[in-house]
């Protein structure tokens, strides 16, 4: 235990992660049902150092210090004290709040394509020195996210080392506090209510004019593109449904 101690300590003091704890084995896991020959058909599990997670706990309770009340309040997704429920809850108060005014509420939802592993490190690093964490915290952050590999192991085979240009760590303790960091900045717009959870966003705007409504959308939408642009941020243009939601009915259009 002191041995592991100084270790940590060594971490902290020089702001280093060390290399041998930076290849993560991946483990593809079959698909019930899809085709056994086409690579998509597995999802990978990635399986990282006891010693590294161990590590991770303690740089991550560091971070979360450090962007205490800079993350932006409407995103739910791996955060203290929050869920799914509740944000499906303020979504849906928003909505009836509406009704009580005689307004509709249009939406769009969007999906972030393969979120977690396309995050641009670079950009990652520049938003840390935004929020202004501590230098100290961000070289050991550089040192973590940076110079990292991966194995695949299948059976007792192992594949040759692969480097990991991009994206934060899979199946780690700090990637998913390191993926709101990167889409802490993501833009907002007057007239519209953003809903996260994760990666998953919803964009919603209230008035009584149901096309007022849509270009408040459309405005909101074209102000994103351009963000998603510069932070190499890609996502699943055949999942983007539209909604409106209105009470003379108490039904859902599809636009």
């Amino acid at each position: 235990m002191n041995k592991y101690k100084h270790y940590i300590n060594c971490i902290f003091k020089f702001s280093h992660f060390p290399q041998s704890w930076k290849t993560a084995v991946v483990v593809p896991i079959y698909k019930q049902g899809k085709n056994a020959q086409a690579a998509d058909s597995y999802r990978p599990i990635s399986l990282l150092s006891s010693l590294s997670k161990l590590a991770e706990t303690i740089i991550l309770d560091r971070l979360e210090a450090g962007t205490e009340n800079k993350l932006i309040p409407f995103q739910f997704g791996f955060r203290k004290g929050l869920s799914t429920n509740e944000q499906l809850l303020r979504m849906t108060e928003h909505i009836r709040d509406g009704f009580q005014n005689y307004s509709d509420t249009a939406a769009v939802f969007i999906d972030i394509a393969k979120a977690f592993d396309r995050v641009w490190i670079d950009g990652l690093i520049y938003k840390m020195h935004e929020l202004k964490i501590s230098k100290q915290l961000i070289l050991l952050m550089q040192s973590y996210l940076k110079h990292r590999n991966f194995i695949v192991r299948v059976g007792k085979d192992l594949s040759t080392p692969r480097t990991i240009e991009a994206g934060v760590v899979q199946g780690s303790r700090l990637g998913p506090h390191c993926f709101n960091i990167f889409i802490n900045d993501i833009c907002q717009m007057p007239n519209t209510q953003l809903c996260l959870f994760a990666d998953d966003t919803a964009i919603m705007s209230t008035g009584p004019e149901r096309h007022t409504n849509v270009t408040n959308l459309n405005r909101h939408l074209a102000e994103l593109e351009k963000w998603l642009i510069r932070w190499k941020i890609k996502i699943k243009k055949d999942k983007m449904p539209g909604n409106v939601f209105h009470k003379s009915q108490n039904t859902v259009s599809h636009p």
